[in-house]
This record gives structure tokens, C-alpha cells and sequence, in this order.
């Protein structure tokens, strides 16, 4: 591929190339870098690791591979694309890579049809995201109550979407966001059984790290309103690639990124950002030996994990710009949590669904994917990873780090990697049915923990944790572009349209981190494309009816009943105690 479009301006030609420093080569600053890069800018990524990608990266296990094969790849977490994502399908759209069946990184995208529960001692209940047919929806419908739930149930949790959607922008940002998913969807008020209240909670965790208790309603809403119209459109609700991340994607972005003129420099950590007046006059970064090093460019990105750029916020910095300075006065602790990974490599398939799973009860909270399903397609495949015996991964995420099992343990008390893994694989068993759980076990034949856990005599640690967006948080978090005019931020903290800690907002932040550098240089920055969620949009008249409502100080159209019905009994009881004011004195 070319440069596509190239420089369009609005002011006269620059005298020199324009250079943009990336500080960071995550997903925010790979779409960042993309961006500027296909608009002619100089472009230099500084990367504190020794891959692109950040979380999203594959992590293979090293001296696993024999006679030519790759070292088998393990994963942060496995890979999870809706239908809704827009940003990042955009990016993969504009990447080439010569194994994909379409010649684009999009073509290594994979439908993954079905969603299962495990149930500890039963299996696996699997029921189609998307049903296409009478058949497929009785098979749903057999599915709740086979989890315990009931079409009632369902309605109950429907409506709460309904209310999402049709609730205004200021309802959203100010009562929805202030309160966590769980008192929303009604999980701990008694409107659901308890089989169907662990399921409703525990569907949390396919998005990333959002524990329905901790995770805003703006937020959480936002994401399972989007999945939920997914079921109803015309594409695919869920996707997964047909290989470890960093082949299927990563590696074929470097290429081309590459190709465009982007250098990347590994093993360059940030470390200051000079401030001279209103302008950043440079960054500072040390090496791979640790010698600092002054770094100038016209503008900079930060592209950086939240508690990285929260060391990085100095005072100056703060006051000179409000959004780093509300960012400033939050805690990292209590905006993060932590989910890892875990990969279990087999001799023998275990397909236990053709979906991703979640294992229900399970105290860690796991959820899992059989990736050989996905992957043995084409040229690619289970066949070129490892020693010659692998036919199938069984990759896991790990969503509740600090809750104890059985026995009273949780992963943080782990001694070890093996005896981390250990429990992992227990639970997992525990929850299947007794055979699938014998073939799953007596399978292994190797496993890999999130090598960005770090597992010592002190304990164990994490190297990246996850934005869970706390009820408030929206209000702390920072746009993309700043008033300091020439740093801008590219990560998944930043506020964006889809407003989740994921791909496709590291990828939004990334891209609206490029279009404000464009502009602030004087550069035309509408070529940078940004999407929008059209059923987040919809409804508009009963979103109108709700503006007028909320503006009156008074509850959604859907709480409205309930709302006169207290104020009723309300006077009701008053006028019982002689307690109501007289009419001439009202």
C-alpha cells in the first residue's frame, strides 16, 4: 500500500517535514501513527517494551516451537470483536497482509456464531448470539430457563436497555453514570432469581474488566445496548481471529506502518515532559541502557496506560491544562482492576462451544474460547505452533484476581505460575460436566500465564491493569485533545463516542489524538475518520420527551407510574397523620 490520500492543507506548505513524537505503541498510538503517517507526517514511535501492541500483543512462549514451527502464542486475554466496533474494523480494512483470505487484516476475522454457560457439574448451555430462525429462537428461549431464567426475567432485562436508549445525553452523563450497572439492571433489588442474577452479572465480563458493581451504567449500558442491537443487525454480534493477534494483525501493521515511513524505536521508556510556557518543548525517554535522552518534535502524543500518565501529570502540567489537572487528582487504584490471561495448549480439541463461554460461579471469574475452531482455516493453523502435538488452545480470561475460592484463595496468593495455573484449570474442570472436565484435563500438554503478571516472593503483581470506569469517572477523564497545543492523549482513558476501555476506544482516542495534531498544526485533519453508534442515536423523539422530563427535574417515561404511585401514596399517608398542608396555607 501508499500513502493514500496525503498532506491536505490549510495553510502554506511546511519548509521541513512535520515530525510527531508517539510516546507508546499500543493500540491508541499505532492508530494515531496510522493516521499521520497515511497524511505524509513524519512519524516516530517510542515504545517502553520490545512489541507493538500493549495488551493487545501475543505473547509466545519462548523455546516451545521445534522443526521450524513458531513458539506456541499466548494472549493477555482472548480477542473478542463486536459487530459495533467500528474504529478498529476501519483501521484493519486499510492494512495489507498477503495470508488473509481478502488481502486486508479484516479478513482474518472470524464469525464465533454461539455464547455458552458453563454449569458446574453439567456443561455447557450454548445458545446462538444471533437467532436467524424460529428454531434458533426457541433454542434461546430454552437456553434462559435451562440457566435458571425466565422470558419474564429477559423482558425485565430488555426494558432496562429500552430506558437506556431512549433516555436523553444530559440523564445519561449525570444520575445513569453515577450509579453502577448492577442497582441499574435492578441485579440487587430481587427483581431476578438468583440463577439468572449470577448470569445477568457475570455477562459483564465478555467486555473487558467491567464488574457490573463497579462499572458506571453510562458505560456498561452503552456497551451491552450496542451488543444487544448487534443480535438484531445484519452483521456477525461476535468475532474472534483465526490466529494469535500479533500474526494476524500486528505484525502486518509494523510492515506497513514501515512502509510509510513510521520508525519505531523498542526499549524507549517516557519519562518527563518539559513544559516551556504553553507548549511542550520536548519529552525525555531512557533508552535500553537508561540513559535519558531529549526527544523534540511539533507535536506529541501520549500514548500511555492511565497510571503511566498519571506519574507523568507534574504540576506545571496540571495547571496549565484542566483536563490533565482533573486527571491529576484521580486514583489509578480505584479507576483500574485487573484481568489476565491464561492459555492451556492441548494434543486434542475440547470445542465447548463455538463461541466464547462463561464459566458460571466460577470465583475467579472465568471466561474461555476453544480457539482450533477458529484458527485451522486456510493456511493457518494449530499445525504451525509448537513441538508437533498441538490441535488446541483453551484461552481464558481471568476477571476476578482478588476473590477467594473454595479454599479460600485467590489468584494474588499464588506462589507460583504453575500454581496460579493449577487453580485456573481446576476451576475450569469444575466447571463442565465430569467428562468434558477429564478430557479437558488429561488434553494439557503445556500452559502460559499473562506474562505481565509478575509472581515473586512479594507477591503478585500486575504490569496492566484495566480502566473499569467507576461510577463519576466520566467526568475525570481527559479528551484527546488538550489546550496545551501541542500534546494530545491516545489510550483508552480518554473520553471517546463508544466510551469503553477497549480496542476500539484506544483506536477512537488514537484517531482523534491525530486529527487535533493535524489541525493544531495547520493541516487539514477531516481526512482522520471518526464513527458514529446509530443505536445510541435512535428513538429520537422519546429521547426529546426525556430531555423535556429530566430538564423538569422528573424521572424517565418509563419510572413515570411508579413515580406518581408514591407521590400518591406518599399524600396518601400524609393526609392519614393530619401532616398535609391546609389549602389556605398552601
Amino acid at each position: 500500500m501508499t500513502a493514500g490520500r496525503g498532506i491536505r492543507l490549510r495553510a502554506r506548505p511546511p519548509t521541513r517535514p512535520l515530525r510527531v513524537a508517539i510516546l507508546g505503541g499500543g493500540m491508541g498510538g499505532l492508530a494515531c501513527a496510522h493516521e499521520l503517517a497515511r497524511e505524509g507526517l513524519r512519524v516516530t514511535i517510542y515504545e517502553a517494551g520490545d512489541a507493538l501492541g500493549g495488551k493487545a500483543r501475543s505473547q509466545y512462549v519462548p523455546g516451545s516451537g521445534t522443526e521450524g514451527r513458531s513458539d506456541c502464542p499466548g494472549e493477555h486475554g482472548f480477542r473478542f470483536y463486536p459487530a459495533f466496533y467500528r474504529h478498529v474494523i476501519a483501521s484493519m480494512r486499510e492494512i495489507h497482509d498477503g495470508e488473509s483470505p481478502t488481502g486486508t487484516v479484516a479478513g482474518n476475522l472470524v464469525p464465533a456464531p454461539n455464547a455458552g454457560v458453563a454449569i458446574p457439574g453439567r456443561g455447557v448451555v450454548a445458545t446462538p448470539r444471533k437467532p436467524r430462525s424460529v428454531s434458533d429462537l426457541r433454542q434461546a428461549i430454552a437456553g434462559i430457563r435451562e440457566v435458571g431464567g425466565s422470558p419474564r426475567e429477559l423482558a425485565r432485562y430488555l426494558a432496562v436497555h429500552l430506558k437506556y436508549l431512549t433516555s436523553c445525553d444530559a440523564r445519561r452523563d449525570g444520575e445513569i453514570e453515577s450509579q453502577p450497572w448492577a442497582g441499574f439492571i435492578g441485579a440487587d433489588g430481587g427483581k431476578y432469581g438468583d440463577a439468572f442474577r449470577e448470569v445477568l452479572l457475570a455477562c459483564t465480563r465478555t467486555m473487558v474488566a467491567m464488574d457490573a458493581h463497579r462499572g458506571s451504567s453510562r458505560t456498561v449500558g452503552r456497551a451491552s445496548s450496542l451488543l444487544l442491537a448487534d443480535s438484531f443487525g445484519d452483521n456477525e454480534v461476535d468475532r474472534t481471529m483465526m490466529g494469535p493477534t500479533t500474526d494476524c494483525w500486528l505484525t502486518p501493521w509494523h510492515r506497513q506502518l514501515e512502509a510509510w515511513g513510521v520508525e519505531v524505536r523498542f526499549g524507549h521508556r517516557v519519562t518527563r515532559l518539559e513544559l516551556d510556557g504553553r507548549r511542550i518543548a520536548r519529552a525525555w525517554v531512557a533508552d535500553p541502557t537508561g540513559a535519558s535522552q531529549p526527544v523534540e518534535a511539533d507535536a506529541f502524543v501520549l500514548a500511555v496506560p492511565l497510571d503511566v500518565a498519571h506519574r507523568l501529570i507534574t504540576p506545571e502540567l496540571a495547571n496549565a491544562d484542566p483536563s490533565l489537572e482533573r486527571l491529576a487528582g484521580c486514583q489509578p487504584d480505584q479507576m483500574t482492576d485487573w484481568m489476565v490471561g491464561a492459555q492451556f495448549f492441548l494434543d486434542r480439541d475440547v470445542p465447548l462451544c463455538e463461541g466464547h463461554v462463561i464459566f458460571l460461579g466460577s470465583p475467579w471469574a472465568l471466561t474461555a474460547i476453544s480457539q482450533a475452531q477458529f484458527w485451522n482455516r486456510g493456511s493457518r493453523g494449530m499445525h504451525r505452533y509448537g513441538d508437533g502435538r498441538l490441535k488446541g488452545i483453551l484461552s481464558v480470561d481471568i476477571s476476578a484476581c482478588f476473590t477467594p475460592d473454595a479454599d479460600g484463595k485467590r489468584l494474588v496468593d499464588g506462589r507460583s505460575r504453575a500454581d496460579i495455573l493449577d487453580g485456573i484449570l481446576n476451576q475450569l474442570v469444575d466447571g463442565l460436566d465430569p467428562a468434558t472436565g477429564r478430557t479437558l484435563r488429561a488434553a494439557v500438554i503445556g500452559a502460559h500465564l499473562d506474562s505481565e503478571l509478575r509472581v515473586g516472593p512479594d507477591g503478585v503483581s500486575n504490569a496492566a491493569r484495566l480502566l473499569v470506569h467507576p461510577p463519576g469517572s466520566w467526568q475525570v477523564r481527559p479528551e484527546a485533545v488538550l489546550t496545551i497545543p501541542n500534546l494530545f492523549l491516545a489510550a483508552d482513558y480518554v473520553r471517546t463516542a463508544v466510551d469503553l476501555a477497549s480496542m476500539e476506544g484506544a483506536n477512537e482516542a488514537g484517531r482523534r489524538a491525530a486529527r487535533g495534531a493535524l489541525e493544531s498544526l495547520g493541516l487539514d485533519g477531516s481526512g482522520v475518520k471518526l464513527f458514529s453508534y446509530a443505536p445510541l442515536e435512535r428513538h429520537r423523539f422519546l429521547r426529546h420527551v426525556d430531555r423535556w422530563l429530566h430538564g423538569g427535574n422528573l424521572p424517565h417515561l418509563m419510572d413515570l407510574p411508579g413515580h406518581w404511585g408514591r407521590g400518591v401514596a406518599t399524600a396518601v399517608r400524609r393526609a392519614q397523620s393530619g401532616s398535609l398542608p391546609s389549602a389556605r396555607g398552601s
